[in-house]
């Protein structure tokens, strides 16, 4: 932000309530110091996007220490909890701070599912394949109109779950980026 900009948002930030732009030289005051506004937000924005980026850097340095850690102790608690196991098969570690025991996984199946569904299409085995279904908008709007709150067709008949939005009017704000 310039020293320019600084000014005009000094200068807008104490400038009364009772203003009123009734001229093109006062709206051009006014432009300015909503574009200086939008120039702060900016600035403000960066900033806090700098300290989020280094606040969640750290973040994942230290949960990646942790994790790495854990992975270290798993190690050696699993290498003590084999040695155990070789004089009873089952042993577990009990502690007053936790267990360590082993469980079985059921055989199952790792699906890759873009994979999957190339090999069901070429295989034609269509049948295993589910289809998400959704409104094609597109072909409804050009089918349907409202007619007293309803949505019909041509055919009179009414389709449930389309209510009629009204049109409205928003103030639209552009200020020209500054350099």
């Amino acid at each position: 932000m310039d020293a320019l900009e600084q000014h005009d948002l000094d200068e807008a930030q104490s400038t009364d309530t009772g203003f009123k732009i009734d001229s093109l030289s006062s709206a051009t005051w006014a432009m300015r110091k909503y574009r200086a506004l939008d120039t702060k937000d900016a600035d403000v924005k960066q900033i806090a996007q700098e300290q989020i980026n280094s606040i969640e850097k750290w973040r994942d340095n230290q949960l990646q220490a942790n994790k790495d850690s854990r992975g270290f102790f798993e190690g050696l608690l699993g290498d003590y909890l084999m040695e155990l196991r070789q004089s009873d098969p089952k042993a577990r570690i009990e502690t007053p701070y936790g267990t360590v025991s082993t469980r079985k996984k059921a055989a199952g199946v790792n699906w890759s599912e873009d994979a999957l569904v190339k090999s069901i299409k070429e295989q034609g085995l269509n049948d295993l394949l589910r289809i998400k279904e959704e409104p094609d908008k597109a072909a409804i709007k050009k089918q349907f109109h409202f007619v007293a709150g309803r949505y019909v067709n041509e055919d009179g008949q009414v389709l449930a779950g389309a209510t009629e939005r009204e049109a409205t009017m928003s103030l639209v704000v552009k200020p020209i980026k500054g350099d």
